[in-house]
């Protein structure tokens, strides 16, 4: 009898040290099946990339293409930087009138249609740089491009109906 029980006893020490060693070796030495296979990490909020560089990171530029762009995209992420601080300030006098009680339309009226135009004007300014980097493209890329932009367009929240599922994403 006190055989078995030795048996028994190294039996369950054995499994015990297996199911130890498979924890540890699933959690410190072996990543995850779901780690990776994941995408990087999106950018923090503060440094989330224009509609301008997504495009042009998606159109796999040449070096010289780049080089000839440089300027173009330098003086948009400025102006970008700036209309973002401005639309931030309109930003901050909407939320102080949305405080206040009772709400006073007349107040809150020119904020939001100055939000508008800022956004807007943005928007305008990117097409004026895409205009520009398109007149560096090759045929082929210009091409892509546009469908980028039909795509990006078509993907939008704001341009589905309501209770639509999102269209296929391009493959890339």
């Amino acid at each position: 009898m006190p055989r078995l029980f030795t048996v028994a006893l190294v039996l369950s020490l054995l499994l015990n040290a297996f199911f130890v060693a498979g924890f540890v070796f699933r959690g410190w030495i072996a990543p995850l099946p779901f780690e990776q296979r994941m995408p990087p990490a999106p950018p923090p909020p503060g440094q989330r990339p224009s509609a301008l560089e997504i495009v042009a990171g998606d159109l796999n530029l040449d070096s010289r293409q780049r080089q000839a762009l440089r300027g173009v995209f330098e003086q948009h992420a400025q102006l970008r930087r700036e209309r973002s601080r401005e639309m931030q300030k309109v930003r901050e006098q909407i939320v102080a009138e949305y405080r206040r009680s009772p709400l006073d339309q007349a107040r809150l009226a020119p904020l939001i249609d100055r939000m508008g135009d800022l956004r807007a004007d943005q928007q305008k300014e990117t097409v004026r740089v895409l205009a520009q980097m398109e007149a560096q493209l090759d045929p082929e890329q210009r091409v892509k491009m546009h469908q980028i932009l039909v795509d990006r367009l078509l993907s939008s929240p704001w341009s589905r109906q309501p209770g639509a599922p999102p269209p296929p994403r391009p493959s890339q």
